[in-house]
């Protein structure tokens, strides 16, 4: 999709260039370049605005991925612990 779009803008400038070169006035050419660049500017800021949101939806993830990995390894010790309380509820029973 990407790849199409950006041969998309390609023919879109050849064809801009076309039509000033065929016009051959100034000011033909200043606003297509200058819509050229509004345009680069915008897709620019938009791309900018999803890599921010994308870089802070991964650290969220990272920050969830440690929170549930100390989870686990609490359970783990409670787990642990529980076994040796028994055990040594075992023993005392025994005795």
């Amino acid at each position: 999709m990407i790849l199409f779009l950006r041969l998309l803008s390609l023919l879109f400038l050849c064809g801009i260039a076309y039509l000033c070169y065929m016009v051959k006035d100034f000011h033909a050419i200043a606003f297509a370049v200058t819509g050229f660049i509004a345009g680069i500017l915008f897709v620019l800021s938009y791309m900018l605005d999803i890599s921010r949101k994308l870089k802070a939806y991964k650290r969220e993830l990272e920050k969830n991925s440690i929170s549930s990995d100390e989870s686990d390894s609490k359970v783990k010790v409670l787990e642990s612990k529980i076994e040796v309380l028994e055990k040594a509820l075992k023993d005392a029973l025994n005795k």
